[in-house]
């Protein structure tokens, strides 16, 4: 029988690629003379031998070695596993005892607990999982050994086989039988399974192995790696000045000494020397001629690194913001930060927990134990103590804290007479779920409802006061977050700006929330305002209109409204600090500046609304052509071409609106809009 010896190739098989392996040339044919999987492995095991799934290329296991070495030199890669590493290592494991379908008690006493929490001796728990989740990202499969152990509270430790050491062997079906495991000190072992073993494996083409992202993200990687080296041979080896030295065509020939000196003199300028960067001399009739056939700029990576990086984080779903390969926003920073536990790494905490639930608690606690194991994922999704503190408070309906336990917070004495619990009277008597349910007071609340074929409400006022309302409204309410901010990033710095993310979002969700609601109140009105100049010229009477039916959709544009007002807030905070100056006197400046928008938001957001009102009565009233129609003491001048424009009711116009102020356009095309559409039926 003739063997291949390792990291040798044998007929029509890849490189073995993996460390102490010897493979049979004739294995496929020779398969069939062992009666089951079982026999094979003590044959395999008896003569150190690993013998490769049948009909499994020898190349899929060359991913040992390349897989590692793409850890070791590709940033991005290395960025993006560690990055979902390091979040998920951290999540701690709970142990729950399931007493009935509607009880559960935490267990923390339990072997199993014990050794969730301490996994091995002098190490921690943190690290041991940051090493099988890199394996898991990297090699797509990971697995743990359950062993005695004198050294831990439980009795038991894993030890972590590396990727690098262990292949899952399969059967006709991809199902595991065994465990491949290489040993650098004797031979290699098959496991048969079941054992004390946890393993998890994503999916393969052929057989339990998983299939290394590495292998899919080749391409890509290869392009990059090409990149840097190209950019390391151009600044090795280019010309610091991309031109050439002609000399006249009527000139001498150069003796060999004489060209030789030319050269080295040049050389010195173009060099790592201490002239290089100099300007040279050049000898008479001789000019210096650019090229543009390779430019400097060229060699500047970052928007290829970035796309890497970009590339790489969808390879593994998260989102690019978060690593940095793509520039975000606050709003939408914060919204990828709340969704990365959920959507972004929730399969992977479920797959991890499904395993420990399905390997190790019977292993530990015995089958048919009622003790279970949950990923405590909230301690990662914890808010600022005051989004903590307003949950909590609106959870409980009264307050949760003693007055004691608030004085501890804040490190001062206790005070006697501070240990009952104080509720306020609107609570107890005021019908109201918690302290919190009162309404943002604004200048101007929003009409009752009315019935249809009830008329123009009464108390409804012209656009232009209404819109002069709602500006006053946004600047006051507007002007009080700004002194608020001031104040707060007064009071916390010392030598320097505070840390103006968490100073923002500590209250950005309080303060969306007002926003949104200040907006909508003033919308409905706005709205109907619009709504009625159309009902009063067509329906009258309003068959088949109600005003609670835009309700819904004036929500939705006044929490989109609040968002980009609050982004805008966070940039002139933010740019305070990274412009030059004094960031006190830049952060006045930049809220100045935001309060002062206000106006040109709230007229943008008024256009819209009466906009959408006339829109859905026109609708309801069942109107078909739409007409634009120019207004404001200033207009664009393409709002000055569409003047009397008609489209039909449910197409857009040229500027691709479909109203004035429409949320939908380019802010060029909607801010601060004082235009207004007309309505008809058939054109006319």
């Amino acid at each position: 029988m003739r063997w291949w010896p390792r990291r040798s190739k044998g007929p029509d098989s890849g490189p073995v690629g993996t460390e102490g392996v010897l493979v049979p040339v004739d294995y496929p044919a020779k398969a069939t003379a062992f009666g089951d999987l079982a026999e094979l492995g003590q044959y395999v095991t008896a003569h150190g031998l690993r013998v490769v799934d049948p009909g499994i290329p020898l190349a899929n296991y060359a991913d040992t070695a390349s897989a590692s070495r793409v850890w070791e030199t590709q940033p991005s890669v290395r960025k993006v596993a560690d990055y979902i590493a390091r979040q998920l290592c951290t999540i701690p494991w709970h142990v729950y005892e399931r007493v009935s379908d509607s009880d559960r008690r935490r267990v923390t006493d339990h072997p199993l607990a014990q050794l969730l929490t301490q996994p091995a001796p002098q190490r921690s728990a943190s690290r041991l999982w940051h090493s099988i989740l890199v394996d898991w990202l990297i090699y797509d499969r990971w697995c743990l050994q359950l062993l005695p152990s004198a050294d831990t509270s439980s009795g038991w430790e894993l030890r972590r086989k590396p990727a690098r050491r262990f292949h899952v062997l399969a059967d006709d079906d991809d199902q595991p039988q065994a465990l491949y495991l290489i040993s650098s000190r004797g031979p290699a072992e098959v496991v048969m399974l079941p054992a004390p073993f946890l393993f998890d494996h994503g999916y393969s083409t052929v057989g339990a192995d998983g299939t290394s992202p590495m292998i899919t993200l080749q391409q890509i990687l290869a392009e990059q790696r090409e990149a840097v080296e190209w950019r390391r041979q151009v600044w090795r080896n280019g010309a610091r000045v991309p031109a050439v030295i002609e000399r006249p065509v009527d000139a001498p020939a150069w003796s060999p000494g004489a060209k030789d000196r030319f050269i080295a003199a040049f050389s010195a300028f173009v060099g790592r020397g201490p002239s290089a960067g100099g300007t040279p001399l050049l000898e008479d009739g001789m000019t210096l001629k650019t090229l543009t056939a390779f430019n400097p700029q060229q060699t500047q990576d970052i928007e290829g690194r970035r796309l890497t990086d970009a590339e790489v984080a969808s390879a593994y779903h998260i989102a690019p913001e978060l690593v940095g390969a793509r520039e975000g926003t606050f709003s939408n920073i914060d919204a990828f930060r709340q969704m990365l536990f959920t959507i972004s790494l929730g399969p992977y905490v479920t797959q991890w927990q499904d395993v420990i639930n399905s390997m190790l608690v019977p292993l530990i606690a015995g089958p048919g134990s009622r003790l279970y194991v949950e990923a405590h994922v909230e301690a990662k999704l914890k808010g600022s103590f005051t989004e903590q503190a307003s949950l909590l408070q609106t959870a409980v309906g009264a307050p949760y804290m003693l007055r004691s336990e608030a004085r501890a917070v804040q490190n001062l004495p206790k005070v006697d007479g501070t240990d009952e619990l104080v509720t306020p009277l609107n609570v107890l008597v005021g019908g109201l779920a918690s302290p919190r349910d009162t309404a943002p007071k604004h200048d101007r609340p929003a009409p009752g409802r009315r019935g249809r074929k009830s008329g123009r409400p009464e108390d409804l006022g012209d656009f232009e006061a209404e819109r002069d309302a709602l500006t006053a409204a946004l600047t006051g309410w507007a002007q009080r977050q700004a002194d608020s901010l001031l104040d707060r990033a007064g009071a916390k710095a010392d030598g320097g700006p505070p840390d103006f993310y968490s100073l923002w979002a500590a209250t950005s969700e309080e303060r969306r929330t007002q926003l949104a609601a200040l907006l909508l109140s003033y919308g409905l009105r706005l709205a109907q305002i619009g709504a009625w100049d159309v009902l009063g010229l067509w329906n009258a009477e309003a068959d088949g209109w109600d005003v609670s039916v835009m309700e819904a959709w004036l929500a939705a544009a006044a929490a989109s409204h609040a968002e980009q007002y609050e982004a805008a807030a966070y940039t002139a905070a933010t740019g305070a600090v990274t412009a030059e100056g004094d960031w006190r006197t830049l952060l006045q400046e930049g809220m100045a500046h935001w309060v002062t928008d206000a106006a040109v938001r709230a007229a943008t957001a008024a256009t819209e609304a009466r906009s959408f009102g006339s829109h859905d009565a026109a609708g309801a009233s069942g109107l078909t052509h739409k007409t634009w129609r120019t207004g404001g003491k200033n207009p664009r001048a393409s709002h000055v071409r569409m003047d009397g424009d008609q489209v039909p009711l449910g197409a857009v116009f040229s500027n691709g609106l479909r109203w004035p102020g429409d949320a939908n356009g380019a802010a060029d095309e909607t801010a601060n809009c004082n235009c207004r559409v007309d309505y008809s039926r058939e054109g006319g």
